[in-house]
């Protein structure tokens, strides 16, 4: 896990579109840290907490400082304006750092599968994120998946998956996390009755447009004999 982000904060007073505006024009978003003892409004810098969301995700601890001592939190909710994208509010709620907590945390996959080296297989990775319980400090960015020794038509569940030192695995242990299969093979038949036509080839089509022999020349006999019935009468 990374280390707790340092966050400057300020307690905010006023309420209202102008003074929001005011305080993203000078960098800064509205946030609210929720306690036990009700909610706290703060002013946050934005661009350190965009960057810590994008790059650490929703589990990075953070050490607000607001004129009240250090409290650590970490990010519950993040509201993005649905067209910019840009990250108009913050919620944050405190962390106990000696009380386990539950997490989702994002699976990533390593190493190249047997059953697709040696027998040319498809990988699918089935899930992408992972329910764990961890202490605050102990909660990984992400969890690795390694398919290495994963053969053909073999899955790989989430009880595989190794658990980092602290970390507990909630979510079930049997559901799949990867698998190799065949790949799909699309016979004739299936192309047929899926109305896919096989497009013919230029020379095919060149083929088809030449005149057979025997046409041209019963062409040319029918036009001497009637000249010649002619010249007869």
């Amino acid at each position: 896990m990374a280390d707790n982000v340092t966050l400057q904060a300020s307690e905010r007073t006023g309420r209202g579109k102008n003074d929001t505006r005011r305080l993203r024009v000078g960098g800064f978003t509205p946030a609210v840290l929720y306690g036990n003892d009700g909610s706290t409004s703060l002013a946050v810098p934005v661009k350190i907490v965009d960057y810590t969301l994008t790059h650490y995700g929703d589990n990075a601890l953070y050490d607000l400082d607001f004129g009240e001592g250090v409290q650590t939190a970490r990010v519950v909710d993040a509201q993005r304006n649905p067209v910019t994208g840009r990250l108009v509010h913050v919620d944050f709620a405190p962390v106990d750092m000696t009380e386990r907590i539950e997490v989702t945390v994002p699976l990533t996959v390593i190493g190249e599968a047997r059953g697709v080296e040696e027998e040319e297989g498809v990988l699918t990775q089935v899930a992408y994120e992972i329910q764990v319980e961890s202490l605050p400090g102990n909660i990984p960015q992400e969890i690795e998946v390694d398919v290495s020794g994963l053969g053909m038509n073999e899955n790989l569940t989430l009880g595989d998956i190794t658990m980092p030192e602290g970390v507990v695995l909630i979510s079930e242990p049997e559901d799949t996390a990867a698998t190799v299969t065949p790949p799909d093979i699309i016979t004739d038949e299936e192309l047929e009755a899926a109305g896919v036509v096989e497009e013919e080839s230029d020379e095919e089509l060149a083929e088809g447009e030449e005149t057979p022999e025997g046409e041209g020349a019963g062409g040319e006999e029918g036009e001497g004999s009637e000249e010649g019935e002619g010249e007869n009468r």
